[in-house]
C-alpha cells in the first residue's frame, strides 16, 4: 500500500467516524445536549446546539471525503477531535463516567474513549500532513474500508453497551 492509498483509508475512516456519529446527533440532539451539560460544556440543556454539532460533524466527514484539498477539511476533524478528548479528559480525571452521545449508543467515557480519540486525532494528523493526494480510486477504496472499521467498531460498541450475551440462561 503507497502513501496516497494509505491517506485514502485515514480519510476514509474520518469521514465514515463523523458521519456515523453527527447523524444520531441530528435525530436525537437531546442526548448530545444533555451530555454537554454533565460534562460542563452548558448550563442548559440546549437540543439545537446538539442538533449544530451533528450538522458540523457530518459537514467535516462530508469535506474529508470529497474535498480536494485535504488540509482544511483535516485540520477541520483534528480541531473536532482535540476539543472532543479535552472534555472527556478532564471528565474522566475527575471521575465521572459520562454518557457521552458520541456514536448514538449509550456509550459512557473512560480511558477506552480517550484512547479512541487519540488513534483519531493522530489519523488525522497523518492526512492534515499528507503531501500525496490520492486520486478517485484510492478515495473510494479508503472510503469502503473506513466504513467496514467504522461498523465494526460501532458493532463492539454497541455490544459492549447492550450486553446481548450477558444473560443467564439458569436465572
Amino acid at each position: 500500500m503507497d502513501m496516497a492509498e494509505l491517506v485514502g483509508v485515514g480519510c476514509g475512516l474520518l469521514a465514515a467516524l463523523f458521519v456515523a456519529s453527527g447523524v444520531p446527533k441530528i435525530r436525537r440532539p437531546f442526548a448530545l445536549a444533555l451530555a454537554l451539560v454533565r460534562f460542563g460544556v452548558v448550563k442548559r440543556v440546549r437540543p439545537g446546539l446538539g442538533r449544530i454539532l451533528g450538522a458540523l460533524e457530518v459537514a467535516v466527514g462530508v469535506a474529508v471525503a470529497v474535498s480536494p484539498a485535504l488540509l482544511p477539511a483535516a485540520t477541520c476533524a483534528l480541531v473536532l477531535l482535540v476539543a472532543f478528548t479535552a472534555v472527556v479528559v478532564r471528565s474522566v480525571m475527575a471521575g465521572k463516567s459520562v454518557e457521552c452521545a458520541c456514536f448514538g449508543t449509550g456509550e459512557t467515557t473512560s480511558w477506552a474513549t480517550v484512547v479512541r480519540n487519540l488513534v483519531l486525532i493522530g489519523v488525522a494528523a497523518f492526512v492534515a500532513a499528507a503531501s500525496a493526494v490520492p486520486t478517485l480510486d484510492q478515495r473510494i477504496s479508503g472510503l469502503l474500508i473506513g466504513t467496514a472499521i467504522t461498523c465494526g467498531y460501532l458493532l463492539f460498541s454497541t455490544l459492549a453497551v447492550v450486553k446481548p450475551f450477558s444473560v443467564r440462561l439458569d436465572g
